[in-house]
């Protein structure tokens, strides 16, 4: 595909916007990395980078593969295009050819069909955004396009050059330019062709594309009316529209600050509109007897063919503006693109930029005392005398003393970042330096999209039960993995779970099974899940967490079952972010579905801080806070305030838990009051879940 640059505005929440221009020769090049080599790159890259910069070069990915699916709905315009400019070609030719009523017909159907395509075009090009395209470069860059179009006005213009008495000569001269602008782009290296394009290039393809329009509509009005018929209420009409649409067009043509793409969507909608009037107006005089058709045609297939022409120009463009061309344009992205697939390589490269995360000199980092005894008896003469190493990590700004764990700082790391050395105090006089291995290669996103792809399993509800719902995450075992199968070629899991194990479990235990009675009764069937424990084998729990993000994105829904504990945990504010980090607001909305546990847990929600969410291990907290404020903490932050809020008016107004769309809605009080009665079965049990940091692998 020829060249062409397109102006496009890169951006991902919580990364700065700026306009990049690519060449679409160049997409290959820039974009999504692919193969052996390219892994090698991202390999020898990735550690060298912060987590911003790995933010804004995967911005620019995406905004160029966002380019590609622009580009495809433009083919599909173009596809379009091609096939009405062939058919009216054909049409044009076969009526004069082939006599008789059934190829009368044929012939009336092809030409309706040109009709359609036709408009189609029109309305799939004018969903673009009009910032994003720029019609004369578009078209420029593409020669044989250009001589495409040349084939519509040669093919109409001749055969009418001589029409009386507003010959259609204007419209074959503009065919002719056309046809030599695609000819001298062709061959640009032969001199008379470059002499050629250099004088041809001042005729803007847009101007040409005005004069045509204003050819076709003012000879084509001239000479219905010049006809010697009754009926001049349909001559008056037609003249009235012509006229708007020509005031219009040269009130458009002579304001020199408006986009000549967005010119060319005026003028081929008004055209369009003015050819429907054509139609209708042809079908009213033939029905009441005021036309004379050819001689030896049929007037029945006449007045059939012109009512089917003026609804199948007119119905696309009434369509695409009641249901929004943005709209449109979404929809027609999506169906190309494969949002599934660009989901998925977003949760990998979450899963990246975790997997990536680099230690840096000077940090803090933890340490068990454990690991602190075995380095002691493996390298007793790394034990130091030393006494102000306390005072400098209480003066690191990302210090927070933890229970179960000594704090250090980061002294040396090696070159590939595989290992690092950690100091910290033993006692008032003496410091221990201890060795770290980071334990695992990091891996580029294109393996850890593998990765997730290959590991994902699902849980179907038939296992799940209250009493396996009841363990902690840390106490997950085989028999908890065994419950859960691999999914299925083509499968989509239901329901990514997010919760937090120091829940009560009978509380989600009974928002899990309305949840799932409601989707049963619209589907028809029992969804599938994807739960920590279930789902990520306990013997590779690291490798688990590693694609965690593609797990996320490899689910229909997110289910949000948030308790009291749910908001101060940063592994469930880590899920959020994932999902939100890539759309909008209005894409997330349909994306989560949230079941608050009490009314507590809805205001915990209107007022999420990021900052005070916790994780057990505080270096996994750690990593987790750098890779989030990367990508843009405080919007992350706005969007679950703003998710909370809307739940709690919901509450407030009566009208269900649930957000619109997710097919799902109760009443809250039904829930509150399930949930406090299946709490208070549960404290009767004497479950002691009140510990809001319970260590927890997920």
């Amino acid at each position: 595909m020829e060249a062409s640059p397109v102006t496009m505005e890169g951006s991902m929440e919580g990364s700065p916007r700026s306009a990049v221009v690519f060449e679409e020769e160049d997409l290959d090049k820039i974009t999504y990395l692919r193969g052996p080599a390219a892994t090698a790159v991202s390999e020898a890259s990735s550690s060298t980078k912060s987590e911003r910069e790995k933010v804004e070069e995967f911005a620019i990915r995406r905004a160029i593969e966002k380019l590609r699916v622009f580009y495809s709905v433009l083919q599909v315009g173009m596809i379009c295009l091609i096939g009405g400019v062939l058919l009216t070609a054909l049409t044009e030719i076969l009526w004069r050819l082939i006599p008789g009523p059934v190829a009368e017909g044929v012939i009336s159907g092809l030409a309706a069909l040109a009709w359609l395509l036709t408009s189609l075009t029109v309305v799939f090009v004018s969903l673009c955004p009009q910032d994003e395209l720029d019609i004369e470069k578009f078209v420029a860059a593409r020669p044989g396009l250009t001589a495409k179009f040349a084939l519509l006005p040669l093919t109409t213009g001749a055969l009418r050059v001589l029409e009386f008495p507003f010959p259609r000569w204007i419209s074959f001269v503009v065919g002719i330019a056309w046809l030599l602008q695609g000819c001298a782009s062709c061959c640009n290296g032969r001199a008379l062709c470059k002499r050629l394009r250099r004088s041809l290039g001042r005729l803007s393809f847009v101007n040409l594309m005005e004069l045509w329009f204003l050819d076709v509509i003012l000879a084509s009005t001239v000479n219905e009316c010049a006809l010697d018929e009754p009926g001049i209420w349909t001559s008056v009409w037609l003249s009235f529209h012509a006229a708007v649409v020509i005031i219009v067009d040269l009130w458009l043509w002579c304001r020199h600050k408006m986009r000549n793409t967005t010119r060319f969507y005026a003028a081929c909608y008004l055209t369009l509109s003015w050819n429907s009037s054509f139609f209708a107006c042809r079908a009213i005089d033939l029905g009441l007897g005021h036309k004379e058709w050819e001689e030896g045609r049929r007037e029945d297939i006449a007045i059939v063919a012109a009512i089917g022409f003026a609804i199948l120009i007119l119905c696309p463009i009434l369509f695409a503006i009641l249901v929004g061309q943005r709209r449109l344009f979404h929809k027609l992205a999506s169906w190309l693109d494969h949002s599934r697939g660009r989901r998925l390589q977003d949760g990998a490269f979450m899963a990246m930029l975790l997997d990536s995360y680099v230690v840096e000199v000077g940090q803090p980092w933890w340490l068990t005392h454990q690991e602190i005894q075995e380095a002691a008896a493996a390298h007793p003469e790394q034990v130091q005398a030393k006494e102000d190493i306390a005072s400098q990590i209480a003066g690191l700004p990302d210090h927070k003393p933890r229970p179960g764990f000594v704090a250090g700082i980061v002294i040396a790391a090696s070159e590939d970042l595989q290992s690092f050395s950690v100091e910290c105090q033993l006692d008032n006089h003496t410091a221990q330096i201890v060795q770290v291995d980071r334990g695992q290669e990091v891996l580029p996103w294109p393996v850890l999209l593998q990765m997730g792809r290959k590991g994902l399993r699902c849980v179907e509800w038939a296992a799940l039960s209250l009493q396996v719902m009841r363990t902690n995450g840390t106490n997950a075992t085989g028999d908890d993995f065994a419950l859960s199968r691999p999914v299925g070629r083509g499968e989509i899991i239901d329901f990514f779970v997010s919760h937090s194990w120091s829940d009560n479990p009978a509380q989600k235990w009974s928002a899990l099974q309305l949840a799932v009675e409601t989707f049963y009764e619209k589907h028809g069937r029992y969804p599938t899940f994807w739960i920590d424990k279930f789902c990520i084998n306990q013997n590779e729990i690291a490798d688990g967490l590693r694609v965690l993000p593609v797990n996320v994105m490899s689910c229909r829904k997110m289910l949000c079952l948030s308790g009291n504990t749910y908001h101060a945990r940063l592994w469930c504010a880590w899920e959020l972010c994932v999902l939100l980090s890539f759309m909008s607001m209005e894409m997330a909305l349909k994306q989560i579905i949230v079941l608050p546990l009490c009314e507590s847990a809805l205001m915990a929600l209107t007022a999420f801080d990021c900052s005070t969410a916790r994780c057990y291990n505080p270096n996994e907290e750690c990593r987790l806070r750098r890779v989030i404020e990367a990508i843009g903490q405080h919007r992350f932050e706005i969007k679950i305030c703003a998710l909370g809020q809307m739940l709690l008016d919901r509450h407030v107004n009566g009208e269900g838990l649930l957000m619109a769309g997710s097919g799902i809605s109760f009443a809250t009080s039904e829930l509150t009051a399930q949930a406090a009665q299946a709490a208070q079965q549960e404290e009767e049990k004497n479950l002691d879940l009140e510990d809001p940091m319970v260590e927890e692998k997920f």
